[in-house]
């Protein structure tokens, strides 16, 4: 049969000074829209010109010699 006075974790936090929640104000600020806009992905302006496949192994070649 349940506790009528609540859970005894209810009453165990609600009682505990070893307790880890913070009563501090700014935890009582609630989340706006604004909070959860992103700017996007970055994308950079110039990464410069693809290699050839040449080009590319020419210097794997020489980078894993």
């Amino acid at each position: 049969m349940p506790d009528p006075s609540g859970s005894i974790t209810d009453k165990v936090a609600k009682e505990s000074d070893h307790s880890g929640a913070s009563d501090h104000p700014i935890h009582e600020q609630k989340a706006h829209a604004n909070d959860h806009q992103s700017k996007g992905p970055a994308i950079a302006e110039d990464i410069g010109k693809p290699a050839s496949k040449e080009e590319l192994k020419k210097r794997s070649e020489e980078l894993n010699k």
